[in-house]
């Protein structure tokens, strides 16, 4: 394998500029926001991956493969509140040089993945993730150090009484609290009541692949739904199934064997919810009365079953 030496400039990729310019985009924000001083001042502390030569390193020291960043970087969109097409705007790479990526199956030698820009792209996401989660934990530190030092000059100086602590520490309670919201446990329920919902027919489609990706990324992005459960909640199908649907062009995913069943989930859910129809669904009916294929020609045609 082919391994790129620490402090030795990549040849830039596909994406890789991008990332680069988007790098460079951040001091002239700084500029922006306070003035040449401030400019200055970033440019004199880059972080290390906006440094000629970064490379992304595991804790003992090896540069992390391919496959290693494809994996952190897949649970970094699972968790990430953002969808998958905001995260590859943001990382600065086009969605074919993605998926080629994220398909192992498209290199022989795993390390010549990192000709493609998104490892390196993903690689600064990550390592940039990792680096404002270390910073919330130390402000969030200092933070409380800084709090309870205050509460016991207060009590020192005797500016407070017990009774005006108490009713303190209970307001600051009640405006800290967040407003509550759907938990994940909550969103498995929910899943759960969806898919005991009778009445929907679930052996034919109505909705085109991308209206249904859609409403699956806009499920997805609700709170507490995880695709870990989506999957479970679609009768366990592989995570790479619904991957490779929310990733596909057109009705390219209609042999997918989540199309079907996120079409009958989100019948079901609709059902559920007393909702009509909408007019695209009345439409689709009218011009395809035995549903979209599930089958995709050869030819690149679209066919439609005769037994529906």
């Amino acid at each position: 394998m082919s391994l790129v030496p620490f402090g030795a400039s990549f040849p830039p990729a596909a994406g890789a500029t991008a990332a680069a310019a988007s790098a460079g985009s951040g001091l002239l924000t700084a500029a922006a926001a306070g003035g040449p001083a401030a400019a200055a001042a970033a440019a004199a502390d880059p972080k290390p991956w906006d440094q000629d030569g970064w490379v992304p390193r595991t804790a003992s020291g090896k540069q992390k493969s391919p496959n290693v960043i494809r994996g952190e970087l897949q649970r970094y969109i699972d968790a990430s509140p953002l969808t998958q097409t905001a995260i590859i705007r943001k990382m600065g790479v086009n969605n074919n040089s993605f998926r080629r990526f994220m398909d192992p199956k498209t290199y022989k030698d795993q390390w010549s993945a990192c000709q493609n820009g998104t490892y390196w792209a993903a690689a600064r996401l990550l390592a940039e993730d990792k680096w404002n989660k270390e910073q919330e934990k130390k402000k969030a530190s200092k933070g409380k150090k800084k709090a309870a030092a205050g509460t016991g000059k207060r009590k020192a100086d005797g500016e407070e009484n017990a009774g005006n602590a108490a009713a303190a520490v209970a307001t600051a309670s009640v405006v800290a609290k967040p407003a509550a919201k759907r938990t994940k446990a909550d969103a498995v329920a929910l899943m759960a009541k969806i898919n005991a919902t009778q009445g929907a027919n679930t052996s034919i489609v109505y909705d085109s692949c991308p209206e249904l990706v859609k409403k699956t990324k806009d499920f997805l992005d609700e709170p507490g739904v995880t695709k870990s459960d989506f999957c479970s909640a679609l009768g366990d199908i592989n995570s790479n199934s619904l991957r490779t649907f929310l990733m596909g062009k057109k009705q390219d995913q209609c042999g997918n064997v989540t199309y079907l069943r996120a079409y009958a989930f989100f019948e079901k859910k609709r059902i559920m919810e007393g909702k009509k129809k909408t007019a695209r669904r009345v439409k689709n009916e009218a011009e395809h009365p035995r549903g979209f294929s599930l089958e995709k020609e050869r030819a690149g045609k679209w066919v439609f079953s005769a037994n529906w």
